[in-house]
C-alpha cells in the first residue's frame, strides 16, 4: 500500500478489492502457490459485507482437490500476528492506548482465582507477560493433531479455562 504521509496509509477502497481471475489479488494467491505453498486462499471482508476470494493451488494433495472458496483452515498461531498488527493500527489511530488496562476495554472477563484484569494492560497481552494461564488444548502426540484439529474453541470457554488457574508471576514470558 502507498504511504501518504509518515504513519499513514492509504487503504483500498472496496470497490478496488478485485479477486477475478487475472486480478492483482489472483496473481498474489497464485504467486504464493509458485513459492511452494500447495494451497492458497485469500478473503477480504469489506466494509460493505462482500467476501471476495481468490485461491491457487491444491487442498487436497492426494486428491488434487483444487482449494475452493468456500474452506476453512486453521490458523494457529498465525492469529496472534493478525490481532497483534489490529491493535497496533488502533493505537496509532489513537482509538485506544497498549497502557489501556484489559478490564477497561473488557470490563469483568479477566477476574477469578488471582487474575485481576485491572493490573493487565494490552502492552503485556501482547507482549505474552500479563501472566494469564495459557490453557489452550494442545497435542502431544501426531494421534492427538489428527484427533482434534477440526475442533473449535469459542473465546469464552478458553478465558473461562483460563480464569480457573490462577495467573504466573508477573512478567512470566509465554503467559498468554
Amino acid at each position: 500500500m502507498k504511504q501518504e504521509a509518515p504513519g499513514r496509509v492509504n487503504r483500498p477502497r472496496p470497490e478496488s478489492l478485485d479477486f477475478r481471475p487475472g486480478s492483482t489479488s489472483s496473481q498474489d494467491t497464485e504467486a504464493i502457490h509458485a513459492l511452494g505453498v500447495s494451497g492458497v486462499q485469500a478473503r477480504v471482508i469489506a466494509p460493505d459485507r462482500r467476501h471476495p476470494v481468490a485461491t491457487s493451488g491444491t487442498a487436497d494433495l492426494n486428491t488434487g482437490r483444487p482449494v475452493p472458496s468456500n474452506g476453512y483452515f486453521r490458523m494457529a498461531s498465525t492469529s496472534k500476528t493478525l490481532v497483534a498488527t489490529v491493535v497496533l493500527q488502533l493505537e496509532a489511530e489513537g482509538r485506544l492506548s497498549l497502557d489501556d488496562t484489559v478490564a477497561h476495554r473488557l470490563p469483568g472477563v479477566v477476574q477469578g482465582n488471582g487474575n485481576d484484569g485491572s493490573r493487565i494492560t494490552v502492552r503485556r497481552l501482547l507482549q505474552h507477560t500479563s501472566g494469564i494461564h495459557d490453557d489452550l488444548p494442545g497435542y502431544t502426540t501426531p494421534e492427538e493433531y489428527y484427533q482434534q484439529r477440526h475442533d473449535v474453541h469459542r473465546p469464552e470457554r478458553l478465558v473461562a479455562r483460563a480464569m480457573a488457574h490462577a495467573p504466573r508471576p508477573a512478567a512470566t514470558p509465554w503467559s498468554t
